[in-house]
């Protein structure tokens, strides 16, 4: 569903939708696994801090997606799909640096909006 984007757009849609992400990873079941994630950008990768049961999944399954609920009187969500490019040694809080690189994205519509509009709007 989620279609290559350009840095430029992932730069000034994270900016619009602000640093507050779902970080989803998969773990050994294919069972999926949401936490709330503080975004920021390193470079041309998206870097997070992450708690063990992330860093585990991610370390076994690298692709992870981010997803981010509308600004207030937003239509759509921000989906960005990735790729674990590095994950650190946990520090004494048990918190690990994580690197994404953003291979793919789109802006999903919320469901059951009274006006129309695309469903889905490429970035």
């Amino acid at each position: 569903m989620s279609r290559p984007v350009e840095l430029a757009d992932v730069r000034r849609r994270v900016t619009e939708f602000g640093e507050r992400a779902s970080l989803i990873t998969v773990n050994a079941d294919n069972r999926p696994h949401v936490v709330s994630a503080v975004i920021a950008f390193n470079g041309d990768r998206l870097h997070a801090r992450v708690g063990s049961r992330s860093r585990t999944n991610a370390a076994a399954h690298p692709q992870v997606t981010l997803t981010w609920q509308p600004p207030s009187g937003g239509e759509y969500m921000l989906i960005l799909d990735g790729f674990v490019e590095a994950i650190g040694d946990p520090g004494t809080d048990g918190v690990a640096e994580m690197t994404v690189r953003v291979e793919s994205g789109i802006l999903h519509r919320m469901a059951e909006l009274p006006t129309a509009g695309p469903s889905c709007v490429a970035l």
